[in-house]
């Protein structure tokens, strides 16, 4: 049917070592309207529920960011949703478990400081369901 937007299919999981550091955070989207006079103004929710996104820095070794890399280009950067499980215990890497997981993609681009060693890189991750 047109207009109609296919649900994403991951195929997917985040290797478990980029698991160990990260921030959450949770967004609920409105819709602003006004700019009154008096400086007021009208908020309207978009959704019912909030959306999650999580922000993960991390020194890595090269070849741990050759596999990060390799698996960002697999997914051509935010096209493709994949399963993420941020915490190392509820780790599947079949994507089989649901406790846990969350379907997510990348938002934005990889980023890499290189340091004498590591590299540290930095990446956000957006709730897609």
């Amino acid at each position: 049917m047109p207009g109609n937007v296919t649900p994403a299919t991951p195929v997917a999981v985040l290797p478990n070592h980029l698991c160990a550091l990260f921030r959450e955070m949770r967004v609920w989207s409105v819709r602003e309207s006004g700019g009154y006079p008096d400086g007021r103004y009208q908020a309207e929710p978009q959704a019912v529920t909030s959306r999650k996104s999580w922000e993960i820095t991390k020194l890595l070794t090269f070849a741990q960011w050759l596999e990060l890399r390799t698996f960002f280009d697999a997914r051509n950067g935010s096209q493709q949703a994949f399963h993420w499980y941020p915490l190392v215990a509820d780790y599947d890497p079949t994507g089989a478990s649901m406790i846990g997981r969350w379907l997510v993609r990348f938002d934005g681009a990889l980023s890499r400081t290189y340091r004498l060693g590591r590299q540290e890189i930095g990446l956000r991750l957006l709730q897609v369901e």
